[in-house]
């Protein structure tokens, strides 16, 4: 009978000091690859959520579970690697280019800003008894900026348990607790690895407080609720998609580096219907021209705040990387010499926003739990955000990188 030892990746986020040499060659470096990857995968990804959960709020970092999975993928091997891959919509053969562009994407988050935060890193947390390759641990922390942590999970696990939740709700400004349930951790486990996600950021041009009044949000057919709407007249960029019925409008935070993007569909409740029209051309070709010219816009928009938890075991498995759950297919040498029969057991994330006058603010998790075997618009738009809708947190300086997505449904 094989005894179960477990390895467990979550994230969160961790500063690594580059050169400054090398800190100004990343930044420079064309991110098209991730962005590419990402943004298919957070679609495909989404769609398969949202189909099982049409009647709830549903909130992700795509990023945060991408850069997680992509770390992961280096201790990876032939079908196991092959299959995270295609669940990462990663369309490439040169995978050391795609990881490289990672490190630089992950290395330009550590650099602050005085407009926005908006940080993203990982950390490795190993039993010390259990051997792991230094190859693994120099590629993680390489292009992941990854910092292991030498853990007593055979003698203290739970304690390890609420030392990497501490870490992981102090990391995210105390936005994700309790990321770890008891139980999770114990004597068998090898390995955590913790990513994070945080955001938080004012608008360019913030609602004023005294306009923001209840008013009726549509939940169901004839069903509504009164919700605090925030209110204001300005021009922003806006487009009228009568393909897709529907209307998308961004609304940038200060430096306009970031945007929030609203995709509202025109008929009360044709949200499944707008799920299911998209595809990731036309998502791409919906926020390209959002940032056309901008019109004004009357604008309601609710204030609302939210928190978002999946197992996301089934949804990767559908997305083709089934080979890493699999106790007989799964093949991760590349993370230990003695790696026979370790699979992914679950996929967890984690998210939170909040949105209010001033901006808003965002942070996710994700945890892998592995086991050892064992168009043009009209001069005036009234955009009345009053029905289920779809929302978009982009990097605009990273080829419209969608690092939060979530749909609304009922506040």
């Amino acid at each position: 009978m094989l005894i179960k030892e477990r390895v467990v990746y979550f994230f969160s986020w961790f500063l690594f000091l580059l050169t400054e040499c090398d800190r100004k060659r990343l930044a420079k470096m064309d991110v098209q690859l991730v962005s590419a990857a990402n943004n298919k995968f957070a679609l495909d990804l989404f769609k398969i959520l949202y189909d099982g959960n049409q009647n709830q709020n549903t909130f992700v970092s795509p990023f945060s579970i991408s850069v997680a999975l992509a770390m992961t993928h280096l201790g990876a091997r032939e079908e196991t690697a092959q299959g995270m891959a295609k669940a990462l919509r990663w369309e490439t053969d040169d995978e050391a280019k795609l990881h490289e562009q990672f490190q630089a994407y992950v290395t330009q988050l550590q650099t602050p800003n005085d407009q926005y935060q908006l940080s993203t890193a990982n950390r490795i947390y190993i039993e010390k008894s259990y051997a792991v390759l230094d190859e693994f641990k120099n590629k993680t922390k390489k292009c992941y900026l990854a910092e292991a942590v030498s853990s007593n999970f055979v003698s203290d696990a739970d304690n390890e348990r609420l030392q990497i939740n501490s870490w992981v709700s102090e990391q995210t400004k105390n936005k994700i607790n309790d990321l770890l349930a008891p139980g999770v951790l114990d004597a068998l486990t090898r390995m955590v690895l913790v990513n994070a996600i945080y955001f938080k950021g004012n608008w360019d041009k913030q609602f004023e407080v005294e306009n923001t009044k209840p008013k009726p949000f549509k939940v169901a057919p004839g069903q509504t609720k009164d919700v605090p709407m925030m209110t204001m007249t300005h021009n922003f960029p806006y487009i009228v998609d009568e393909e897709l019925k529907c209307t998308a409008l961004e609304i940038p935070y200060k430096g306009r580096e970031l945007g929030m993007v609203i995709i509202l569909p025109d008929e009360d409740f044709g949200l499944q219907t707008l799920v299911n029209s998209l595809t990731s051309e036309k998502l791409d070709d919906l926020l390209s021209q959002v940032r056309g010219p901008r019109g004004k816009v009357n604008f309601s928009f609710p204030k609302f705040e939210m928190t978002s938890t999946f197992c996301l075991k089934s949804v990767l498995s559908k997305l083709g990387m089934g080979a890493a759950f699999s106790q007989q297919a799964a093949n991760f040498s590349g993370v230990a010499s003695d790696w026979a029969g370790l699979y992914l057991d679950q996929v967890v994330h984690k998210a939170f926003i909040k949105v209010t006058e001033e901006g808003t603010e965002a942070a996710a998790a994700t945890a892998l739990v592995s086991s050892r075997m064992r168009r043009q618009a009209s001069p005036t738009l009234q955009f009345i955000v009053d029905h289920p809708f779809l929302f978009l947190i982009l990097d605009n300086k990273n080829l419209n990188n969608i690092l939060f997505l979530g749909s609304v449904t009922s506040l």
